[in-house]
C-alpha cells in the first residue's frame, strides 16, 4: 500500500475544506442573523460528520508513515503539523465553537477566523511537504 499518496489524497481534501472554510464559512459567520445558534448548531454537526472522519484517518496514515520512516526530518515535521493541527482544533476551535452556539459575540468569531489560520497554514503546509516525499519509498 502507498500511504505516502494516501496521505497526499486525504491532506488535498482537508485541504479543500479549510480553505473553503478559512475564507467563506467563518468570515460569513458575522453576517448570519436571528438565526445564528440554529445555523451554527446544524453547521457544526453536519461539518463533524465530514471532517471528524477524515482527521482520525488523517491521524492514523500520519501516524503509520512516521513510523515506517521515522528518520526522515520532513516526515517527522509532517507529524507535527498534524499535532498542532489537532491541538488547535481541540483546545482553539472547539471551545470558541460551543461558546458561540450558545450566543453571537464578535469578538468571538474574529477569533475564529483568526486562529483557523493556524490550520489553514500547517495543513498547507503538509500537503507541499507530503507531496515533496512521495517517492521516498
Amino acid at each position: 500500500m502507498d500511504f505516502l499518496l494516501y496521505n497526499v489524497v486525504l491532506n488535498s481534501i482537508l485541504v479543500g475544506i479549510i480553505l473553503m472554510t478559512q475564507f467563506i464559512t467563518y468570515p460569513l459567520f458575522q453576517f448570519i442573523g436571528s438565526d445564528f445558534k440554529t445555523y451554527h448548531r446544524a453547521y457544526t454537526k453536519r461539518m463533524g460528520y465530514v471532517v471528524a472522519p477524515l482527521m482520525v484517518l488523517e491521524l492514523l496514515l500520519v501516524i503509520k508513515i512516521t513510523t515506517n520512516h521515522y528518520s526522515n526530518a520532513i516526515i517527522i515535521l509532517i507529524g507535527v503539523l498534524t499535532l498542532i493541527i489537532w491541538l488547535s482544533t481541540f483546545f482553539l476551535q472547539v471551545p470558541v465553537h460551543n461558546n458561540i452556539s450558545k450566543e453571537k459575540p464578535k469578538n468571538q468569531i474574529l477569533f475564529l477566523i483568526k486562529s483557523n489560520y493556524i490550520r489553514t497554514f500547517c495543513w498547507l503546509l503538509k500537503l507541499i511537504l507530503s507531496i515533496q516525499i512521495l517517492d521516498i519509498n
